[in-house]
């Protein structure tokens, strides 16, 4: 083999090396949108647009009486296999509407934590918790960057239609990963980004990928996708 061709050689060997080593992930990163979508908050994470939170003004939207045929959210309690005496966290529980049917799953000794960040739902989620028998239903008021939850406390954390929203999500899914038992579940449940048949706004959705990119940046383990009529479940283990 004369000087040249092994230089081609050479030169095929770090391409073909290149392409089949691993892509490095510098990590998810906040960045400040010039021009941002009415709809969103101008920041964005790990290159997605954060979108604006829906306000307590959206109560009864969370509340109608077609959710459950709409959303299936019945076929999401069934999929997430709670048992009785879990311990089981609702993250953004908004008026209760998951956190009420999940506690139907875990009872006679199982507890939700149902955290939100509006002070408006917070009264909500009281009132719903009242007509629960005591310590079924125990309520937590979080702050921007943490859930203010006890340490590993959660068998399973859900987050629906939230993560989405919120302002800093590296930091608030650093604080549920502190508040899941090490081997326990985390799971997102988003509105299918770039489905015609999901009736929601765009920036009030996510792709299963964009969800994982921004998962497994701090650690998680991805475990299953599962279908609703408009949401895709993701569940992830944490480590």
């Amino acid at each position: 083999m004369n000087p040249v061709e092994k230089r081609i050689l050479k030169v095929f060997t770090l391409l073909g090396a290149l392409l089949l080593a691993p892509t490095a992930w510098a990590g998810c990163e906040y960045k400040t949108i010039p021009n941002p979508h009415p709809d969103g908050i101008a920041k964005s994470y790990c290159d997605r647009p954060i979108s604006k939170v829906m306000g307590w003004q959206g109560a009864p939207w969370l509340e109608r009486p077609q959710r459950i045929e709409e959303e299936r959210t019945d076929l999401l309690i069934k999929q997430l296999e709670l048992k009785p005496g879990m311990v089981v966290g609702d993250i953004g529980a908004g008026t209760g509407h998951i956190s009420r049917m999940m506690a139907e799953k875990i009872s006679p000794n199982g507890t939700v934590w149902a955290v939100d960040i509006q002070p408006e739902m917070i009264k909500l989620l009281r009132k719903k918790a009242e007509s629960l028998p005591k310590g079924r239903m125990e309520i937590r008021q979080s702050q921007a960057t943490s859930l203010n939850l006890p340490d590993r406390v959660l068998d399973i954390a859900v987050m629906v239609d939230v993560y989405h929203e919120l302002e800093y999500p590296r930091e608030t899914l650093q604080s549920l990963m502190k508040a899941v038992k090490k081997g326990g579940r985390i799971v997102f449940v988003e509105y299918r980004a770039l489905d015609p048949d999901v009736p929601i706004k765009p920036l009030h959705t996510m792709s299963v990928a964009q969800v994982q990119k921004e998962a497994q940046d701090l650690g998680l383990k991805f475990e299953k996708t599962q279908l609703l009529s408009w949401q895709n479940m993701i569940s992830f283990i944490n480590p």
